[in-house]
């Protein structure tokens, strides 16, 4: 089953600029996207509620569909599972997923419909920390809800395992942001751009928060 493993870290505005040059002589840079982003679920929100959220992304002229589901976060490192497959547009295709992944689609596949979005431009860029690869993805942009005018900023770092011992996985990604500790103040953040954007959907429902 495919995992995630990755640390987020909250990005004030006076440590963009650094960080990115930090980055960019400490790093393989990977370059610059646009991403576009809607989160379906139920309107009973069974996908909330399974702490398991569902996205179609378009990335330039290319369509991913992602579900992530159930997992642990402490200290802004969390960890989870998560499939992801190319589609041909802007819908679900149940069928594209691996058989895991379409046992929990399935039951609530006929009553899916966008919740929240995440906008955001990703810089990345490759690093190694102690055996491991890592990426490091710089994200800025906007979450919004459908019946709310509010946004939310959505300003972070996210250090992403990628390959090496995984048993150490934790320790190589904690090990980075210390390094990234001395260019700008960067805070753990448990809360993922789903919990916001379900956070914010919720406010516009008129739901508990």
């Amino acid at each position: 089953m495919p995992q995630e493993i990755e640390l987020k870290l909250a990005v004030p505005d006076t440590a963009l600029a650094p960080l990115a040059a930090w980055l960019d002589a400490n790093g393989e840079a990977q370059g610059e996207a646009i991403l576009l982003n809607v989160y379906l679920d139920t309107p009973e929100r069974d996908l909330a509620q399974a702490r398991a959220a569902l996205r179609l992304r378009r990335k330039g002229a290319q369509w991913l569909q992602t579900l992530k589901t159930a997992g642990s976060s402490q200290a802004g490192l969390a960890t989870r599972h998560e499939w992801e497959t190319e589609i041909a547009g802007e819908a679900i295709d149940l069928q594209r997923f691996p058989a895991e992944a379409q046992a929990v689609l399935a039951p609530m596949i006929g009553r899916l419909a966008p919740v929240f979005r995440t906008d955001f431009v990703r810089r990345t860029w490759l690093v190694s920390q102690d055996g491991a690869r890592i990426e490091a993805a710089l994200d800025t942009g906007t979450i919004t809800a459908p019946g709310n005018t509010a946004q939310e900023p959505i300003q972070e770092l996210e250090l992403e395992w990628l390959d090496g011992d995984a048993a150490h996985a934790a320790d190589a990604l904690r090990a980075f942001a210390a390094r990234l500790a001395g260019i700008a103040t960067l805070a753990p953040s448990d809360l993922s751009k789903a919990a916001r954007g379900y956070r914010l959907a919720g406010i516009a429902e008129g739901k508990p928060s």
